[in-house]
């Protein structure tokens, strides 16, 4: 398995893409008008198995800080969940992140969603910094968690 930065887009790779978003995330994924802008202009890290994207995760900078990264999400086809594929990429692109001088990264969970927060918190070391209420709308909730990549290894 190999984890890479997206660098270029191809409409094979954008269609897998798009399928792993609405797999993880319904109507809530990333499709082709946000993949590709995310692709040119932000970080998008693919993680493959014999050249077939299995999972990916997407980056974008603070323009109110440049050394900080937000998380915009991460998805996993359906058959490598739980397999620690996720946290495999997640930890990949972190060190990017870091060669790439960002100093931390930020992103935001359901806060029902306990296996991310297991994951986030417990593998990586995010720590969770506040509620938000209603982020998303009526209900929609957001835990948000930092991680500070300066003592990342």
């Amino acid at each position: 398995m190999k984890v890479e930065l997206l660098k270029n887009v191809d409409l094979a790779m954008l269609q897998r893409l798009v399928q792993l978003e609405a797999e993880a995330f319904g109507d809530g994924g990333l499709n082709e008008w946000h993949l590709v802008p995310f692709i040119r202009h932000g970080r998008v890290f693919v993680a493959s198995e014999k050249e077939a994207a299995i999972g990916l995760i997407q980056y974008m900078r603070d323009w109110e800080n440049p050394r900080k990264a937000y998380l915009i999400g991460v998805s996993i086809a359906k058959e490598w969940r739980g397999q620690g594929l996720g946290t495999l990429l997640m930890q990949t692109s972190l060190q990017a992140l870091q060669q790439e001088n960002i100093a931390e990264v930020e992103l935001t969970v359901d806060p029902d969603n306990k296996g991310a927060i297991k994951v986030y918190a417990g593998k990586l070391g995010f720590v969770a910094k506040e509620t938000k209420i209603d982020e998303y709308g009526p209900g929609e909730d957001r835990l948000v968690m930092m991680l500070s990549l300066d003592n990342l290894t």
